[in-house]
């Protein structure tokens, strides 16, 4: 059965269907907690569960009713005090899943202040796999970072690293955690396993947060989600210039694609990262500053 949390946000019509299917009729829709992915609530349309083994529609139409009684849940009748993170269209909750929306953004002095009229709900389940790095962790040296295609599951392997890391001796882990992807705080409070040394600064830009992070908590690493701005860049290279390890993610379909890429080439030119980890559906690679493969498996 799907977390308690995220069934305890759905719209109660919602969540009596989603129970009877993930229930008795689970094996005929070829249905389990392990596989579903998101459930995507849409005004007009019917509830649909994205799996694993594909997507899956549920035979309830969401209404705007059932909308305003999501978002109640969500916030617990008090979406005004989500205001920051409806700027950045998400809502995390308790058990570290994250609730994306989309409805009319009001813009502000060129800059969002809120969404009103929400129209989609997408509620992201977490997935945490603890020990999907341990076989890999042998082969990873110095600077890191991760590539793959969207869905992949680089995050989840950057998450596990970082819990395997931050329980060795002698480490501080610190997290510039954007969009609470890696750690999924909660007023806060990490709710993944992140390990025992780990510091994590929750919702701020990356660049940003990375400068605050390597002033302010001593880290032998600091780790980030998706490297995309010519920032983010040159907060890589003020950080390894500054002797501190940086382990990060970005999309890319090959380790080679995003090498050639305008601005991101200056990570490869000057040999910054010791560790590659190409990630496909099912295969897992890693190479080494020279771009000699060191590790090949099965995902």
């Amino acid at each position: 059965m799907i977390d308690r949390q995220v069934l305890s946000v759905l719209p109660l019509k919602v969540r009596e269907v989603v129970e009877r299917e993930l229930g008795s009729t689970a094996k005929e829709n070829n249905l389990s907690a392990e596989i579903v992915e998101e459930i995507r609530l849409r005004a007009g349309r019917q509830v649909l569960l994205v799996t694993g083994k594909g997507e899956i529609y549920l035979h309830v139409t969401v209404d705007e009713m059932m909308i305003r009684e999501a978002l109640e849940y969500i916030s617990g009748y008090s979406l005004y005090a989500y205001e920051e993170q409806l700027r950045e269209g998400f809502i995390t909750i308790r058990g570290g899943h994250r609730v994306g929306i989309a409805g009319k953004v009001v813009m502000e002095q060129g800059r969002v202040k809120t969404i009103k009229n929400i129209s989609s709900v997408n509620i992201r389940i977490s997935h945490q796999i603890i020990g999907c790095s341990d076989k890999i962790m042998e082969y990873l040296k110095g600077n890191i970072l991760i590539v793959s295609p969207p869905r992949m599951g680089k995050t989840t392997l950057l998450r596990d690293i970082l819990r395997n890391l931050g329980n060795m001796e002698n480490q501080n882990i610190a997290i510039a955690d954007e969009r609470s992807e890696i750690a999924a705080c909660y007023n806060g409070i990490p709710q993944n396993d992140i390990g025992e040394r780990c510091d994590v600064l929750d919702c701020c830009p990356k660049d940003i947060g990375m400068m605050i992070l390597l002033r302010t908590m001593s880290p032998t690493y600091i780790a980030v989600d998706e490297l995309v701005t010519a920032q983010d860049v040159d907060s890589v290279l003020k950080i390894v210039g500054a002797g501190t390890f940086v382990a990060a993610t970005i999309h890319g379909e090959s380790v080679g694609e995003v090498r050639e890429r305008k601005g991101i080439c200056e990570l490869f030119e000057r040999k910054i990262f010791d560790t590659y980890i190409e990630l496909s559906k099912t295969s897992i690679s890693i190479f080494n500053s020279n771009m000699e493969k060191i590790y090949e498996g099965i995902v």
